[in-house]
């Protein structure tokens, strides 16, 4: 068996597909299958999957279009590896990404899941958003935002197994902020190498970036942040809570209210450190959170 999984799902992207395959299969760690889902493309995708004659590909054909969440869920069913990657079909691993996050789970047992730092380009380009590394930091922003960048995940297959933990059909765009969620509440820690391994493509077609869709993540992610916050806060304090924080990203403008909905969660949680708080609320002040 592998000890690696690397899951993609792909449509209509053949364009630009070529890049992100090649940055897989150039990877300095070989142990590992790659599964692609061609999801109903009716360009030349298939063809150029098929153009790599190479024995670690698994190449799924769907006959119609399903969407990546339940190509992900699936995948993940499919996947035989200790552990589990993704890469989006637009975006491009670093030659020692798997490696490097192999040999970290590898070291930290109580670690479900790791994310990279990123590097973001294309037409959209903005900062990155990836900027936290400990689990405690992510553990609290998850509160607030997704401070994790989907393409540059790897978690421990066996400890979504043993929990019942897989992606969400009904959390479409935003499922992987979901299963961060998942992960978090059957007691798994989450944590970011702070290292650049993923180059993340920005433009106009990205989920986040096209209205229809943009509405949707928005409306999951929302569902999403409640089930975290009201782990600690009642109906009346999670209202506050959202409304105080209704601006994100923050800016200099909202550091009073920002700083009034973190103290809320401060006081009822008994989850985290006045030191992390105290962090976080010293980088909004710096501006550190305009991306």
């Amino acid at each position: 068996m592998p000890l690696i999984s690397v899951v993609m799902s792909t449509y209509n992207r053949a364009d630009i597909l070529k890049e992100t395959l090649v940055s897989v299969l150039n990877q300095t760690f070989d142990d590992y299958e790659f599964i692609i889902v061609n999801d109903g493309s009716d360009d030349n995708t298939n063809e150029i999957i098929n153009g790599y004659k190479d024995k670690r590909i698994r190449l799924i054909n769907n006959r119609r279009n399903l969407g990546c969440t339940f190509n992900y869920h699936y995948m993940h069913k499919l996947s035989r590896g200790k552990y589990v990657a993704h890469i989006d079909d637009d975006d491009i691993s670093y030659p020692d990404r798997l490696k490097k996050q192999y040999n970290y789970l590898e070291a930290n047992e109580h670690i479900a899941l790791i994310g990279t730092y990123i590097e973001t380009f294309g037409s959209n380009k903005r900062p990155s958003w990836v900027m936290y590394k400990e689990p405690e930091e992510l553990d609290f922003l998850m509160n607030i935002y997704n401070p994790i960048c989907h393409s540059s995940i790897m978690y421990r297959k066996e400890f979504l197994d043993s929990n019942q933990i897989n992606y969400d059909f009904e959390k479409k765009c935003s499922q992987d902020y979901d299963l961060y969620k998942q992960i978090i509440i059957k007691g798994g820690k989450l944590a970011n190498l702070e290292e650049i391994l993923v180059k993340y493509k920005m433009h106009p077609n990205r989920i986040t970036d096209v209205k229809e869709t943009m509405q949707i993540q928005i409306k999951n992610a929302d569902i999403v942040k409640k089930e975290l916050l009201m782990r600690f806060l009642n109906e009346k304090e999670y209202n506050e809570v959202t409304e105080l924080l209704t601006d994100f990203p923050f800016n200099e403008y909202k550091i009073e209210n920002v700083e009034k909905a973190i103290n809320i969660i401060k006081e009822r949680n008994g989850i985290y450190s006045g030191e992390v708080i105290e962090k976080i609320k010293k980088d909004i002040k710096n501006n550190k959170f305009k991306f």
